[in-house]
């Protein structure tokens, strides 16, 4: 990372001064990193002869942080599924649960840590309704830091239970995933720790832009059609086209893909902005949204952190943001698991559940290429994707219970025996 590199405000457009631990412009919105690949590469080959290792820190050379300052663990590097042709689209599953805690957040917390290491930090915060939360329990155990998380009192239980096993200090707010997220920047700022709120700490979003970066090399740097990715802060979405976009501006491909943002149908902030969005219309108006209701509990957001970066991008990427219903999530679910192996939460079944109906509806057409990104494992919230199975499938029951007496047998008689 070089001295010169600058946060830039995604609101206002204000150079908020050079790269440091800095979170907001005098605006108040959250700042964006903006990394300038030219003043580091003088060619997209320059670039590709620089790549080294299968983590993350593969592309170091374009991140905040470098290798020296990361963890132990292995972050990103993940696969890339090619799933075949479904109704002539080719699509292709990122399978970010295999990533330490199970979740791509962990690309965000690790760059972000390494970043408050090399300042020498050592006590970190976040909100979160569980997966971001999990996250810097778990590299911040790596990285021998204490982690303080601040979660909504409705949180899955297995979330809570992966936060503690890390040995991470937990706290429990009464309220909203919004008001968790106002409580941890106050602690933050009381008690001089560092802040990895979501939408709110820039670096995060160059960790998660590193997505991108994989997809494009693992389809030989050929820039899928669309990219499907669940948005609830709207961070996720925001860094990965950060990433395409660096990678056209170096001259490594030739183009962005269209960006899909999937939301859940009662936690749709980002997709109404983007309704009202023109190339012209700064400020974008701050949502105003209801509380969510909705088993996608990562994408259950009423005023999406990362609004502004995430409107923009959409629109920079002439991509389309689409709802869906919990039944629909539900039974994403269920397909992507018997479909393709693939056990993923509510929040990663949405992305299919939009890209389903976009290729039903012609939107996603036949020939073209749709990557679906693929967030969280299913382990962070089984009892979800339990409750998935009974909306699409009505026989819980199994159909015969093995006896070690007389063999299979149907439910109702062998219980009974099986008991015995």
């Amino acid at each position: 990372m070089s001295p010169s590199d600058r946060l830039l405000c995604v609101e206002c457009g204000v150079d908020c001064g050079p790269s440091q631990v800095k979170y907001t412009c005098d605006c108040e919105r959250a700042s964006n990193l903006r990394l300038e690949p030219t003043a580091v590469f003088g060619s997209a080959e320059q670039f590709l002869a620089s790549l080294t290792g299968t983590d993350l820190w593969r592309y170091q050379a374009l991140l905040p942080a470098s290798r020296d300052h990361g963890s132990h663990l292995h972050v990103g590097g993940t696969p890339l599924y090619d799933v075949g042709l479904i109704d002539g689209v080719n699509v292709h599953l990122k399978d970010e649960t295999r990533n330490p805690s199970g979740s791509l957040k962990d690309r965000a917390t690790e760059v972000a840590l390494a970043v408050a290491r090399a300042a020498g930090i050592t006590e970190v915060v976040t909100a979160s309704t569980g997966n971001a939360a999990a996250s810097l329990a778990c590299i911040a155990a790596a990285q021998k830091m204490q982690a303080t998380i601040l979660v909504p009192r409705s949180t899955p239980i297995a979330k809570l239970a992966q936060i503690r096993a890390y040995g991470a200090k937990v706290a429990l707010v009464d309220g909203s995933y919004d008001d968790a997220c106002e409580c941890a920047i106050k602690l933050a700022s009381a008690k001089g720790m560092y802040c990895r709120n979501t939408g709110y700490n820039p670096f995060v979003r160059e960790g998660k832009k590193t997505a991108a970066y994989e997809i494009a090399e693992q389809l030989q740097w050929n820039v899928p059609h669309w990219v499907a990715i669940p948005c609830g802060d709207g961070s996720i979405l925001s860094g990965i086209a950060k990433g395409f976009e660096e990678l056209y501006r170096l001259g490594v491909t030739t183009k962005v893909p269209k960006l899909i943002a999937a939301q859940a149908a009662s936690s749709n902030s980002v997709g109404s902005g983007f309704d009202r969005w023109t190339p012209r219309s700064s400020p974008i108006p701050s949502p105003l949204a209801a509380v969510p209701c909705t088993i996608a509990d990562s994408i259950s957001v009423a005023q999406p952190r990362d609004y502004f970066a995430a409107v923009a991008a959409l629109g920079r990427s002439n991509g389309i943001a689409v709802a869906v219903s919990d039944a629909d999530i539900h039974s994403a679910s269920v397909q992507l698991s018997r479909r393709f192996g693939t056990f993923v939460e509510p929040s990663s079944a949405a992305a299919w559940a939009v890209v389903e109906r976009l290729i039903a509806r012609g939107t996603v057409k036949p020939s073209e290429t749709v990557v679906v990104v693929l967030t969280g494992t299913g382990l962070k919230d089984p009892l979800a994707c339990f409750e998935a199975e009974t909306a699409v499938d009505a026989a819980l029951e199994p159909a015969a219970i093995l006896s070690p007496a007389v063999g299979p047998t149907n439910a109702a008689a062998g219980a009974g025996q099986v008991a015995a």
